[in-house]
């Protein structure tokens, strides 16, 4: 180490002869303008002078007091191990000479008689100081060099024409689990595995050969703990400098990261691609969490949906660990309270901005219990929250966040798609029955019709060319048909029209008042029910009405079975007459519904539901599940005509108009309700409407 700056050269000379030390002080720095030289008496104060090592070279006697010049050596190699040192003595012998060399003397040179030797020893202290500053310039170098290589994140390395390791960065030696010492020096078959190694040494030959340059891909390496890398290796021809030995320098790019990227990428396309092909939002939401759980390992993943009421996120599909790794299937009220899972998922749904979480129980957002150890939370517009979670933490990496937000999008575009395919396929369902409701007012209007119009045709010319007042009444029949039907068909075409807006309706109420909205006389009600039902009042009405017409007009012993207004339906035998005026109304509930006297209007003078004799129709309104029935106790439908009652125009009477069952069936459609024909418990007609929906 020199304290001297630019080509200056500081020498410290020590001999125990003072006259000496100045006489070669001055010819030393008289040969060598450079030359700055100091004196020492013996190798105690040389060896004081010396602490801080900062001369150039040391030139000293062999025989001093105290310690001899190759002790004095020895202690200066102690502390300063690269300074040159010369020894220049009187007592020269070979043994002195040998045991110099074996203590690292870097020079020994004869004292003589005459000037010359000091020019001599100026070239000698010139050449060692030079040599030394070579040297440790060469070293600054390595240093620096191997410091760079050492930085690098590639893996670097020399291999020579044995395919021996000469030099090999940190990178390279923690890959292979072990220290740059223990590599260098060694192999490529010690390093790598046998395929590993036939396949670099082929390689290696071959820039050896051709003397170009190789780019490699798609090579894969296992490191110390078993795990496969892949590499991306460039090899060059490279010249030792040595003996002219070949080699090649080898920097190779540990591309795993990226290939695993591309591998998830690839897959996540044909993924996506799946998701624009699926028909519901459930598909859907399955298609998005099995992706996640394949890529990203996220087996704690789902897709949550806003239900109908925009209160509630609910699971649309989840991965099937999720089912294990909770007590239930998580869902996400608006109200939830501040800590808990459900209002995290709030937040992110209602900003529209993702969330990212790598390590849940350390978060202080959620102080609640979760299996849930990593999560993104990706808000889907106004369908929901795409939850992609884990059991481990810090399981997603950036390109994984990346993922992500690819797939939740494309699931956001593919649940917007259902949603237009569902309007659609709604928008053609309705097209399709306005169009089955156009034919059938089209068949009424050419063929219904046309049989009273020809009824009419053939009254009036038979009025006018006998004037008989029969004529005129049928006249008047065939025209009172006529609108009937119409009215009819008008009604069939408005109650098909969905709800927009149900409302809470007293069952047993709305049961009581269409009763009396109904022309009977030996027929009673008894209602069995007090549920609430969702429905349109209006419409409910005029259903409950047709039932009861069609109970009473084919089941009933009255003469009124053959009054107008008749519900157009059909029975398995025509209605019997007699005589028993009046209508009844019971409750076979406890709801405090009101009775026949209780002031509810039923459209003829009512009596006493025991006044009723034994033969007359009852009719029931009761409970099923999911809904209601109405039955009543008369013939009955036979049972292979059950499903073609609710067809317009079909009758069993011959002067019906065959739309009053059509219209119920229409009526429950716009509700959403499932109307079907049975047999009650006493063997007459039973109608179940089901599918309805209840009211507090």
């Amino acid at each position: 180490m020199s304290g001297v700056s630019g080509d200056g050269i500081r020498v410290l000379h020590v001999d125990d002869d003072r006259d000496v030390s100045e006489l070669t002080a001055t010819f030393l720095e008289r040969a060598d303008e450079r030359f700055t030289v100091e004196t020492a008496a013996d190798a105690a104060e040389g060896l004081d002078r010396l602490e801080d090592c900062a001369f150039d070279c040391v030139v000293s006697d062999y025989e001093m007091p105290g310690l001899d010049g190759i002790e004095f050596l020895e202690r200066v190699r102690e502390s300063c191990p690269e300074l040159p040192f010369i020894l220049f003595t009187g007592k020269g012998s070979e043994a002195v000479a040998s045991e110099a060399i074996s203590a690292g003397v870097t020079d020994y040179l004869q004292k003589e008689t005459g000037t010359d030797q000091y020019t001599v020893l100026a070239n000698r202290v010139a050449n060692a100081v030079e040599h030394a500053r070579s040297q440790r310039r060469v070293e600054r170098s390595e240093r620096r060099l191997r410091k760079i290589v050492d930085s690098l994140p590639h893996l670097v390395y020399v291999v020579d024409g044995s395919g021996t390791y000469r030099l090999v960065n940190e990178a390279l030696a923690a890959f292979h689990g072990t220290t740059v010492e223990a590599i260098e020096g060694s192999t490529v078959d010690d390093v790598l595995s046998d395929r590993a190694a036939a396949k670099f040494l082929q390689d290696f030959r071959s820039v050896i050969e051709t003397g170009e340059p190789k780019h490699l891909s798609g090579v894969e390496v296992a490191d110390a703990e078993g795990r496969t890398h892949v590499f991306e290796p460039q090899i060059f021809p490279y010249d030792i400098g040595e003996n002219g030995d070949r080699a090649v320098l080898g920097v190779t790019r540990d591309v795993t990261d990226r290939a695993e990227r591309e591998r998830k990428l690839e897959r996540l396309q044909h993924r996506t691609r799946a998701l624009m092909h699926t028909e519901t939002a459930e598909e859907t939401a399955r298609v998005a969490t099995e992706a996640a759980d394949a890529l990203l390992e996220a087996r704690l993943s789902g897709v949550f949906l806003l239900d109908d009421g925009g209160d509630r996120l609910e699971p649309a599909a989840v991965v099937d660990a999720v089912r294990e790794a909770f007590d239930e299937v998580p869902e996400y009220p608006r109200d939830a309270p501040e800590g808990s899972r459900a209002a995290l998922v709030w937040d992110a749904f209602e900003t529209g901005e993702p969330v990212r979480i790598d390590d849940v129980p350390a978060d202080d957002r959620v102080d609640e219990p979760t299996p849930s150890r990593s999560v993104i939370l990706y808000p889907m517009g106004d369908h929901g929250v795409f939850v992609v979670s884990a059991e481990r933490t810090h399981a997603f990496s950036g390109t994984d966040e990346v993922l992500v937000e690819i797939l939740a999008t494309t699931l956001e575009a593919a649940l917007d798609r259902t949603e237009r395919r569902a309007e659609l396929r709604s928008q053609r369902d309705e097209l399709e029955r306005k169009n089955e409701r156009l034919e059938e007012f089209t068949s009424v209007v050419s063929h219904d019709l046309r049989n009273p119009l020809t009824v009419l045709n053939g009254a009036i010319e038979a009025a006018e060319a006998t004037g008989d007042p029969e004529h005129f009444e049928r006249g008047r029949d065939a025209v009172d048909r006529m609108d009937a039907m119409i009215e009819n068909l008008l009604a069939l075409s408005r109650q098909g029209e969905a709800i927009s807006e149900p409302e809470s309706v007293d069952l047993a109420e709305a049961a009581v008042r269409a009763w009396g909205a109904v022309e009977t006389d030996a027929e009673r009600l008894a209602v069995e029910t007090d549920r609430t039902i969702r429905a349109d009042p209006d419409r409910l009405a005029h259903l409950l009405e047709n039932l009861f017409r069609n109970a009473v007009e084919h089941g009933s012993t009255s003469p009124q079975s053959q009054a107008p207004g008749d519900a157009d339906g059909a029975s398995s035998a025509e209605p019997s007459v007699a005589d028993a005026p009046g209508d009844a109304v019971e409750h076979g509930s406890t709801s405090g519904h009101p009775e026949a006297d209780d002031g509810v209007e039923h459209g003829a003078a009512g009596r006493a539901a025991d006044e009723v004799g034994e033969d007359g129709l009852v009719v029931r309104v009761g409970d099923v599940d999911g809904g209601f029935f109405v039955a009543d106790d008369g013939p009955g439908i036979p049972g292979d005509v059950r499903e073609e009652v609710f067809e317009s125009g079909f009758s069993t009477r011959g002067d019906s108009t065959g739309f009053g069952l059509a219209i119920v069936d229409r009526i429950a459609e716009a509700h959403d309700w499932s109307v079907a024909a049975t047999e009650s418990e006493d063997g007459g007609a039973r109608f179940e409407i089901t599918g309805v929906d209840f009211g507090e």
